[in-house]
């Protein structure tokens, strides 16, 4: 996450900050856990499709969300949650003007709702001037949801227990990754009541140390594993058919992302993914491909610009990919 003040039309100080997409490179589901959750162990990587958020403080005490998709601008969303946790624990009697622009398509396993509730906290906590570290946000974002912590420390971490156990780790790979949208907003709990102990039984375990030392998206992308693909392919069969699609394509190693709809493939270099992405597309296959960076922080922040609250798109980074996937979170969003 990177931010930066800028100045809204009232004149309040304002930060905003990207809030990048993750995907697990390896998930091991190592069983379930008496309280309710799965012990798990993954690599994770950032990537940069970047949802963009901006808080200043707000005239009264309230919280207020707006959203590019209506939808979403309520209270049950995690950026919202975060904002009041924050104020909550640290007796902050201020309010706060959240503006969220959503690029991270809902339920496709990309983490964005958990990396928009890092970010507002992050960026909470630069307004309001609290003087909370990384570790006390961690904290206060294992509360929010399982992902949240490990957005504190991208580019790339290993994950443990609930997701609550981070561990920065420096990834030698770094290249492209083409990323195809399923077209399904799928349910983590419903893939984890999905989840069967045999789905890992035949996928490797415990790779993620090698994963960390590949250098090459050949030698990396044998070393994948996700423990819930099977149960994300019970609950959502359209993201099976899309799978088998884009293998019959012969685009690579086709891994689903996390407990979601989104599956990508990983490349060396940035033609190649294009070149796929283009097959993808061309071919109508799921919702639609778009090509990213990994790993990643967040993204530069060059060819975008914050006019008066307004994120706007310039030529920097406009049209860096063949399709957004804008038009499948504004048809899909909860």
């Amino acid at each position: 996450m990177t931010s930066s003040p800028t100045h809204s039309r009232e004149g309040k100080p304002a930060f905003r900050a990207f809030a990048p997409a993750k995907l697990n490179l390896t998930l091991d589901v190592l069983g379930a856990r008496s309280d309710g959750y799965h012990e798990l162990r993954s690599l994770v990587v950032g990537v940069d499709l970047c949802d963009r958020i901006q808080c200043r403080a707000a005239e009264t005490a309230s919280i207020k969300l707006s959203c590019n998709h209506t939808a979403l601008a309520n209270d049950s969303n995690l950026a919202y949650q975060a904002v009041s946790l924050l104020a909550s624990r640290c007796g902050v009697r201020s309010g706060l003007e959240i503006e969220l622009e959503k690029a991270i398509p809902v339920g496709a396993g990309l983490g964005g709702g958990s990396s928009d509730a890092a970010t507002t906290l992050s960026l909470c906590n630069l307004v309001w001037g609290t003087g909370l570290c990384d570790e006390d946000l961690t904290e206060l974002g294992a509360e929010l949801g399982s992902d949240v912590p490990l957005f504190f420390h991208l580019p790339s971490v290993v994950m443990a227990g609930r997701g609550e156990r981070v561990e920065a780790v420096p990834l030698r790979w770094s290249g492209w990754v083409l990323l195809v949208f399923g077209g399904q907003i799928v349910s983590t709990s419903k893939v984890y009541r999905a989840w069967r102990r045999e789905d890992g039984r035949n996928m490797a375990t415990g790779m993620d140390e090698a994963a960390i030392e590949a250098t090459s998206a050949k030698d990396l992308s044998p070393l994948l594993s996700n423990h819930l693909q099977p149960a994300v392919f019970r609950v959502a069969p359209e993201v099976k058919r899309v799978y088998d699609e884009l293998v019959r394509l012969g685009v690579g190693e086709v891994r689903v992302s996390g407990a979601g709809s989104a599956m990508y493939v990983l490349f060396d270099d940035e033609a190649s993914a294009r070149h796929a992405a283009k097959s993808v597309n061309e071919g109508n296959i799921g919702a639609g491909a778009v090509v990213v960076r990994a790993p990643i922080r967040a993204p530069s922040p060059a060819g975008e610009e914050c006019v008066h609250g307004d994120f706007r798109r310039t030529g920097a980074t406009a049209g860096r990919s063949q399709r957004s996937p804008q038009s499948f979170l504004q048809h899909h969003t909860e």
